[in-house]
This record gives structure tokens, C-alpha cells and sequence, in this order.
């Protein structure tokens, strides 16, 4: 592990591990009290998760500094803007109000951004970012994934689509 290839093998060995316990939260019920999470927009305004429940729900966990949050930003735009009406988007992060909203207004994203004031609950803790989770009305995570994914492909757009259905 201390030769030169050991700080790739623990990078490898790390995403492995994360990568495999965030597909472990799919198909799993979030707990009641994760609902408490209290969050805040980008208008200063409280906002509780409780709000989320019995609806389609896009939650994604990221950060302005993450490279690859920042690749997968504009797919989520491009979906927000065709399923925002219908889809409770939500774009948590835990870094200051100052700096996300300055990203938010720089980059021209009308994204529905929140910060975490009380603790995440553990059902959508990740050692990764991004984190995304799709989770449907009855409060079961149907898709976890991290790292940057093309969150406007079809296929999103089905499995948004049949969510809605249900």
C-alpha cells in the first residue's frame, strides 16, 4: 500500500466500497424519521423533507468544489426543466449559504438548491459525491447512484416517467 501504486489501489478500493453501499440503499424504505431533516433554500426560507412525502422525489447530494457534480449539473437542468412540475427536485449541499448561492447565480442554474441545517439522515449518507437517489411516492429509493451520470437520458426519463404513473 506505500508504493507508488498504493495511493491509486486505496482511490480504486475506496469507490469500490462506496459505489457498492450506495447500490445496497436501493429498493430500501426510508425510515420515518428521516422526514425530520430540516434543510434551507436559497431564499433563506426553512424547508423540511417531511414536504417530500408521497411524491416522486430526485435528491441529489453534491457540492460547488466537486468536478464531477459540476459535470452531471447540466443534465440535471436540462431534466428539471421538462419534470420540475412533477418531480420534487431537490440539490442538497452542506457547504455555506454564501457559496452556493453564488455558483447558483453565476452559473444561471434555476435548480431548486437547499442546505442541510440538521444532520443528513443516515438512509442517504454517502462518503462520495455526487450522490443521487430517485425515490418514488410510497418513500422506496428505486436508484442510488454516485458519480456523475447522464441524468437526462431516456432511460431517466422513463423510470421518471412510470414512477409518476404509479
Amino acid at each position: 500500500m506505500f508504493t507508488p501504486i498504493g495511493p491509486k489501489l486505496r482511490a480504486y478500493a475506496g469507490r469500490i466500497i462506496s459505489y457498492s453501499s450506495i447500490k445496497l440503499k436501493a429498493d430500501k424504505t426510508i425510515p420515518e424519521n428521516s422526514y425530520n431533516w430540516e434543510l434551507t433554500d436559497l431564499n433563506t426560507e426553512a424547508y423540511s423533507f417531511q414536504n417530500e412525502k408521497g411524491k416522486v422525489v430526485f435528491l441529489n447530494l453534491w457540492a460547488t468544489w466537486c468536478k464531477p457534480c459540476l459535470v452531471e449539473m447540466p443534465d440535471i437542468q436540462a431534466l428539471y426543466d421538462d419534470y420540475g412540475d412533477k418531480v420534487s427536485f431537490m440539490l442538497v449541499s452542506e457547504e455555506e449559504f454564501n457559496r452556493v448561492n453564488s455558483f447558483a447565480l453565476k452559473k444561471g442554474y434555476s435548480l431548486p438548491f437547499f442546505l442541510a441545517e440538521t444532520q443528513m439522515p443516515e438512509i442517504f449518507s454517502s462518503s462520495t459525491i455526487p450522490t443521487t437517489y430517485i425515490i418514488n411516492k410510497q418513500g422506496k429509493i428505486i436508484m442510488a447512484e454516485n458519480g456523475a451520470v447522464d441524468w437526462n437520458s431516456e432511460k431517466i426519463r422513463k423510470l421518471l416517467d412510470q414512477l409518476l404513473a404509479e
